[in-house]
């Protein structure tokens, strides 16, 4: 299992799989198909469009990005204006963002914030909005966007206006509403991204083959987790034990992991998995290919480190044995 907190170098990296495949135009044609596919998707209760079905365009889209925002734990000061039905978004840090910057062993996809401005745009305009952002300053994990009703671009200096200015400003209009989102008021922990990383899986086995799935995986797994490897190596089986626990403690799914070393071999039993289970909650099936998350990404650590890996099942469910040895 990927955590949904390891999503962001996930999609990083697939980006830049999809651009060696087939150029810029490769990742154009990817971001198109989780916009109509992802956030576009109405038969998922949590996407943007089946938002803006539920309360209409303006509300729709405040009602999206207030659960997204809060989930991935942002640093942001918001205006909504009701009256002229504009939201201002002034991301002073994106943990997503700031978390791909902060890695040293991976760097972050040349255009990787472009993916927002292309998928939300391409939703937005059938519910008659638009959407500009400005990504001058994504080095340091911040950015600025307004969404707006189409043809009513508001008279607004969005892109400089201060945090100050808009409580100045606005802060006493009745038909305004602001808010101040700090990173420590909420948990990073958008569950969402996993619906996201299976649609990645499943675009890649579908357009370049089953094959492609795996050598994707592989080299995602040997480069994202290298240094997890290097303690594994290290620590031995111990090192795997402990690095499991923290995974499914993070996904606060502790008590569905159950661990054994004994000897020269780890025995690991997953009751059900947390992710099939949250895509089936908001009507999303899993693609053949998620499995692969356990049965391709396990096995390549365990030979990187020298280890034999073994898949005893893997019921449809999630519920899942399998085990590490010398």
């Amino acid at each position: 299992m990927i955590s949904c907190t390891e999503f962001i170098a996930f999609y990083s990296e697939f980006f830049k799989y999809l651009e060696k495949k087939g150029g810029y135009d490769a990742v154009m044609k990817y971001w198109y198909c989780i916009s109509d596919d992802g956030v576009g998707d109405k038969t998922n209760p949590n996407s943007l469009a089946a938002n803006c079905d539920l309360h209409g365009g303006f509300k729709g889209a405040v009602a999206y990005w207030n659960h997204t925002l809060t989930e991935e734990a942002c640093d942001v000061m918001i205006l909504d204006d009701k009256e002229k039905k504009f939201r201002l978004s002034h991301m002073r840090h994106c943990p997503s963002r700031g978390m791909l910057n902060d890695l040293k062993h991976i760097e972050p996809y040349h255009d990787y914030c472009e993916h927002c401005n292309v998928i939300y745009q391409r939703v937005l305009k059938n519910y008659d909005m638009e959407m500009v952002m400005d990504h001058s300053k994504i080095c340091n994990a911040e950015c600025r966007s307004i969404v707006f009703e189409k043809g009513n671009y508001p008279d607004i200096d969005w892109k400089n206006i201060t945090d100050e200015e808009i409580i100045e400003k606005y802060g006493n209009k009745d038909t305004a509403q602001i808010f101040n989102l700090k990173s420590t008021d909420n948990k990073y922990f958008h569950r969402d991204f996993h619906v996201s990383g299976d649609l990645s899986l499943k675009y890649c086995g579908e357009t370049y083959g089953d094959e492609e799935v795996i050598k994707f995986l592989t080299e995602f797994t040997k480069k994202f987790y290298a240094p997890i490897i290097a303690e594994i190596k290290e620590q031995g089986l111990i090192a795997i034990k402990q690095w499991l626990e923290t995974l499914y403690a993070k996904e606060e799914a502790s008590e569905l992991l159950h661990t054994e070393l004994v000897d020269d071999k780890l025995i690991v039993t997953v009751d059900k998995s947390p992710v099939i289970e949250y895509m089936r909650s908001l009507n999303q099936e899993p693609s053949k290919y998620y499995v692969e998350q356990t049965r391709t990404l396990y096995d390549v650590v365990a030979k990187e480190c020298g280890f034999k890996f073994e898949l005893e099942y893997y019921n449809e469910d999630g519920a899942t044995k399998f085990s590490f040895s010398k």
